[in-house]
């Protein structure tokens, strides 16, 4: 009886643990929003590629001193003005959700997807875990 009493106590002790993973905790507490991007544009036309890392629990941030880095790629439709951004490139260097505008041309008709793939700190009071997402954003040009 007291080996099951053991193996039970193990498992609930690993069962909490998980329930309070900061990477769990932190995969949940935030956002990637591009809703502000220029959806559609004409050939010759400008646009913007908009990317706000936006917590959406309290007392979530972005580090601002750990590293945050963001590859950009897009189809031969899209030009970039940028195709790597930091921490100095958002709007608001230091902000708890940084905004980060990327100026575009769009060079030829069809339905385009630039990419980012980005790495960043988001953390607590308590915890701080690195993320990478992956995020595509469709721009129609005509």
């Amino acid at each position: 009886m007291p080996r099951l009493a053991v193996s039970l106590a193990a498992l609930l002790a690993a069962g909490a643990v998980r329930a309070a993973d900061p990477g769990v905790d932190a995969a949940k507490s935030y956002r990637i929003v591009t809703d502000e991007s220029t959806k559609a544009a004409r050939v010759g036309e400008h646009g913007k590629l908009v990317l706000v890392i936006e917590p959406t629990v309290p007392k979530i941030h972005v580090n601002a001193e750990a590293p945050l880095k963001i590859k950009l790629e897009a189809p031969a439709g899209l030009k970039l003005e940028k195709s790597e951004l930091g921490h100095k490139d958002a709007v608001k260097p230091g902000a708890d959700a940084p905004r980060f505008e990327v100026p575009f041309t769009a060079v030829a008709p069809g339905k385009q997807e630039a990419r980012a793939a980005m790495k960043f700190y988001i953390c607590s009071d308590t915890w701080c875990v690195q993320q990478a997402r992956d995020v595509a954003i469709p721009v129609d040009v005509k």
